[in-house]
């Protein structure tokens, strides 16, 4: 479901703002803060609705995207051609924005922290007049093209009336997706692309839906999905989450410094810990500095197991023509889908466990250099590097960053372009099978009225037509074949964007755990604080989880 306003806030982020703010209760119930009060008010401040609006010609299917979007239909009832709608979840109407605006209410959760603007059709001649009080205050724009109508230019001429600004808010949607073939649709798409990058300089996101028929539904998930990340990266979000971040940073480092005073009553030499704190920081860096290699090496794995996707696709449309490969062909999109997730999938986690080999190697060697010296500080002794401990955490890290790939793959649309291809061979094959029958009971027909020669005559003919089918579906498996990796030509574009967030988490994770085994010596050493031990652990779990939200929003 579509959420926006507080929801749209991730919950990662509230997650660390709410329990930053309940850690300082656990410091000390009477030690005050000054930034407890910025993150709580940060925190009330997320809760204002945010607005999708659709604009497009008359009759592209505004209000279908809309009913497609929150899952029920209540928009496509009402004639948004002569006025301005705005759909709202509210117990009691609200005054009008404009005279012009028509203000209407529905009991749905697709609406919760969300308003729904349909709009009149931009060839009318006061729609620019009319928009401009709208569009520019949206979180998300769908603009909306028919692909009955196909590319409209004066659709293209009013969006370059918009500023710059909004592009990153802009999104395509091809409606009526259905009428076309998957080689008009993949024209019908690479000419927007093409008309978006020649007017605005930029290539819009696009997404094909159907909302009607038996394929309605189709593409509407992944639709759903880049909204809501166009919701979370809007300009009000990112200030929230920004700010919001800020206040909980500014408020850990005052319990940071808390928690050094405890460790100089403790008498520990905090300066001591503090060098080995820079230490692993330092192995930090260069991480960071080799992850963009890894991450495209990961992507340029997947991308290298599209031809065999393409290969498995087309052996799944059998050797020979049959009746039962084609009623079973409309059900294979799906198992091609999980079959290809596995299989990178477990690609992933097998590179993984190779860098997570690297990394244990690094820590240990840190471990061996900083025995001898906390012996000499402290005079005690840490014990042998726990390689297992570290590496049980690091087994957890690789099988959740292997999962993440699943919504790169989902956001791509493999699943989507493998139904329309297969639904489209589908109706080749039913149309040849039908032939074939036909020609063979027209042949048994007339055998059985005495006309031998013109019955074996239809049966060579569906003979003829079998074989033929048989030759056309060979083409056809090698056609498909390409057109799948064509279609999935920039796939590792989208495996480097989604995977970019998991693997700095899968990172920070890992030296998080090996900073824990440091905390642990504190908690033993600072015997004259008991609760430091448990106080330390979850300001360093707080403060990974800090600085994966802050390198995820480039803070």
């Amino acid at each position: 479901m579509l959420t926006g306003g507080k929801n749209v806030i991730p919950h990662a982020v509230r997650d660390v703002a709410d329990a930053a703010a309940a850690f300082s209760a656990r410091i000390g119930p009477d030690r005050h803060f000054d930034s407890q009060e910025n993150v709580e008010e940060a925190l009330a401040e997320c809760c204002s609705p945010q607005n999708v609006t659709v604009i497009g010609m008359t009759g592209s299917g505004k209000s279908s995207t809309l009913d497609a979007l929150a899952g029920e239909r209540f928009c496509s009832r009402v004639s948004s051609e002569a006025t301005l709608v705005r759909w709202q979840y509210r117990p009691h109407p609200a005054p009008h924005t404009h005279e012009w605006v028509l203000d209407l209410f529905y009991p749905s959760d697709a609406l919760l922290n969300l308003e729904f603007w349909d709009t009149i059709g931009l060839e009318q001649e006061d729609a620019p007049r009319k928009l401009k009080h709208i569009v520019p205050k949206s979180d998300a724009i769908l603009v909306v093209i028919s692909a009955r109508d196909g590319n409209q230019l004066p659709l293209w001429d009013y969006l370059r009336t918009l500023e710059e600004r909004l592009h990153s808010r802009m999104v395509l949607v091809i409606t009526h997706a259905e009428l076309l073939s998957f080689d008009q649709l993949q024209s019908l798409k690479e000419e927007l692309r093409s008309t978006s990058r020649e007017r605005l300089g930029v290539q819009l996101p696009l997404y094909p839906v159907t909302t009607a028929g038996e394929q309605a539904g189709e593409g509407v998930e992944a639709l759903r999905t880049c909204v809501q990340e166009v919701l979370k990266r809007s300009p009000l979000t990112d200030k929230r989450v920004e700010r919001l971040l800020l206040a909980t940073d500014r408020l850990l480092e005052e319990q940071g410094k808390v928690l050094n005073e405890l460790h100089r009553l403790s008498k520990m030499d905090s300066g001591f810990l503090t060098s080995i704190d820079r230490e692993i920081d330092r192995i930090q860096l260069q991480m960071e500095d080799e992850m963009p290699a890894r991450l495209k090496a990961y992507a340029q794995y997947v991308q290298d197991c599209v031809p065999r996707l393409g290969k498995k696709s087309a052996r799944q449309m059998g050797r020979f023509l049959s009746i039962r490969r084609t009623m079973i062909l409309h059900k294979l999109p799906p198992v091609i889908d999980e079959w290809f997730y596995e299989l990178v999938k477990s690609g992933i986690e097998e590179r993984h466990a190779y860098y997570n080999k690297e990394f244990l190697n690094i820590c240990q060697t840190h471990w061996n250099h900083v025995r001898p010296r906390v012996k000499e500080q402290w005079d005690c002794d840490i014990g042998d590097f726990p390689a297992a401990r570290l590496q049980a955490d690091l087994e957890v890290y690789k099988e959740r960053l292997g999962r993440s790939i699943y919504m790169p793959l989902k956001d791509f649309g493999i699943k989507p372009c493998l139904s329309k291809l297969f639904l489209d061979q589908e109706d080749v094959m039913r149309t040849e099978i039908k032939l074939m029958l036909i020609l063979v009971i027209l042949g048994a027909l007339l055998g059985c009225f005495g006309e031998h020669a013109a019955g074996f005559a239809c049966v060579a003919a569906a003979l003829a037509v079998w074989v033929g089918g048989n030759l056309g579906l060979a083409w056809m498996q090698f056609r498909l074949s390409r057109q799948i990796v064509a279609a999935a030509a920039e796939m590792h574009i989208a495996v480097e964007c989604g995977l970019r967030t998991p693997l700095y988490e899968a990172m920070v994770s890992g030296l998080s755990d090996y900073r824990k085994l440091y905390a642990d010596i504190r908690g033993q050493v600072a015997g004259g604080v008991e609760h430091l031990q448990p106080l330390l652990n979850a300001r360093y779990d707080l403060f990974y989880k800090l600085t994966v939200q802050k390198h995820r929003f480039r803070i």
